[in-house]
């Protein structure tokens, strides 16, 4: 019947009915919130000595904000700069006598002389055999030969005395190497929270000097239940962080899910964890590590994974 229909319909010219195609399934947003989240930490670093010696100055106090690479530390560093003052008067004196030419000058003057004086002699010979003896003749050809190897010998001093410079230039990379390693840094920005040396205490290779950690970007990490939402719905979703202040005042915070884990863990549930940018107050920070927080999560799913969470 629905054949016969079509023929028809095509006779007159007019295209066949066909059926709607059912729209595609929209995408809904919901949002997932996850409540006794924890603010931590994303770098906290204990600055070490990088070599053994006695604090001469700790230029920071605990509290104080600091920029990455600026200096928090110095340990003694005269014998390293000996060292250096050293390795660059030996470095001077031997740039000075590769670049010196005298030698090579000399050497290249008493060739010619030796040669003007064997080629003299061989013009006598050559008019008078018996003028010059050819033992007088086979001194001069060896002093001619002898002043041209002398040329070969002053070039060659030259070029192991710039050598003997780069050497040297690497005893003065060292020394900057040894000054370097005794001042300490900050490797990032942030804040003193803990001095533990202080000015004039000896410390050791590897021990820690000061603690300084981030503020300006904090973590926060909840647990979302397996059974009403997977992990490819939240990853590197969007995220809102609220935090409850003094005096009933509260914060929100904007992130993104930057990790998700793999482990299940008991009740179904797996650890996700987000980056959120941090504000200051009254130059202080307004979200603290330790402090409980409640976690927003946008999530976007389809309509058959929506009435599945249903």
């Amino acid at each position: 019947m629905h054949c016969a229909i079509a023929i028809v319909a095509l006779a007159l010219g007019v295209p066949p009915s066909t059926p709607a195609t059912p729209p595609s399934a929209p995408s809904l947003s919901r949002e997932v919130q996850l409540s006794h989240c924890l603010v931590s930490l994303i770098e906290d670093v204990q600055v070490p000595a990088r070599e053994a010696g006695a604090l001469t100055s700790v230029g920071v106090v605990e509290g104080q904000y600091v920029t990455q690479g600026q200096l928090l530390a110095q340990i003694d560093d005269q014998q390293p700069r000996l060292d250096k003052l050293a390795a660059e008067l030996e470095r001077d004196a031997a740039l000075v006598k590769a670049q010196d030419n005298i030698e090579v000058r000399y050497a290249e003057a008493a060739f010619e002389v030796a040669g003007a004086e064997l080629e003299s002699a061989l013009s006598i010979e050559r008019k008078n055999a018996s003028a010059i003896p050819q033992q007088e003749i086979r001194k001069l050809r060896l002093a001619k030969h002898r002043d041209e190897l002398q040329i070969e010998r002053s070039k060659l001093e030259m070029r192991v005395a710039k050598m003997n410079a780069d050497v040297h230039q690497a005893a003065v990379k060292s020394a900057d190497d040894a000054v370097a390693r005794r001042q300490i840094v900050s490797p990032l920005a942030g804040v003193v929270v803990t001095l533990f040396h202080e000015k004039g205490e000896w410390v050791a290779a590897g021990e820690p000097v000061l603690q300084v950690i981030r503020v300006d970007r904090l973590r926060v990490e909840g647990f979302v239940s397996g059974a009403e939402i997977g992990p490819d719905e939240i990853a590197g979703r969007p995220v809102a962080v609220e935090v409850q202040l003094a005096a009933g005042r509260t914060a929100r915070f904007n992130g993104k899910v930057v990790f998700v884990s793999p482990l299940v863990q008991a009740g179904d549930k797996y650890r996700v964890r987000a980056e959120v940018e941090n504000r200051t107050e009254n130059g202080s920070p307004l979200l603290r590590p330790g402090m409980s927080a409640t976690m927003t999560i946008a999530t976007s799913v389809g309509q058959q994974a929506a009435r599945t969470i249903r």
